[in-house]
């Protein structure tokens, strides 16, 4: 019972107490640091450094650059609306930087949905067409001149 244990012993608890502390906030500390480090080896510069390290030659990225959405209204009106997707507007700069160059781009629209719907007042239909544009990004190895290799960005 803590009311009869000694100046020492009540020391002694609050010391051991504290080191339990410290050690269960490090644990927290290295699962936050690798739950960080998986969720960057998953995003396109993470990736991209992976495959620099590997010794890939080429490295392909798809990113999503705008999407189209819309909703029919029941009068058959068709209204479309255009998303440009703007998070990081260096990525493809930041790719670079991991050792590569961008050899090659292309953009496809790939139709997720849509919908018809007569009109009212006028003749024919109306459609809301839904999809994204994606960036196909085609990056070479970048050497610079003489052949030597080129390292990625450090501590990045």
């Amino acid at each position: 019972m803590a009311l009869f244990k000694s100046q020492e012993e009540r020391e002694e608890d609050a010391r051991r107490r504290a080191e339990e502390e410290r050690q269960e906030a490090a644990r927290l500390e290295e699962r936050r640091r690798a739950a960080a480090e998986a969720a960057f080896a998953h995003t396109p510069i993470g990736r991209a450094r992976t495959a620099f390290r590997r010794g890939d030659r080429y490295f392909q990225a798809e990113l999503e650059v705008s999407s189209l959405t819309g909703e029919a209204s029941m009068f058959g009106s068709s209204e479309n609306e255009i998303t440009r997707r703007d998070e990081e507007p260096d990525l493809l700069g930041r790719i670079e930087d991991e050792g590569w160059r961008l050899e090659h781009a292309g953009y496809v629209f790939v139709e997720t949905g849509s919908t018809s719907t007569d009109r009212v007042f006028l003749s024919g239909q109306g459609t809301v067409t839904r999809g994204v544009v994606t960036g196909v990004y085609l990056f070479r190895r970048a050497e610079p001149a003489g052949g030597a290799e080129v390292s990625p960005s450090p501590g990045r």
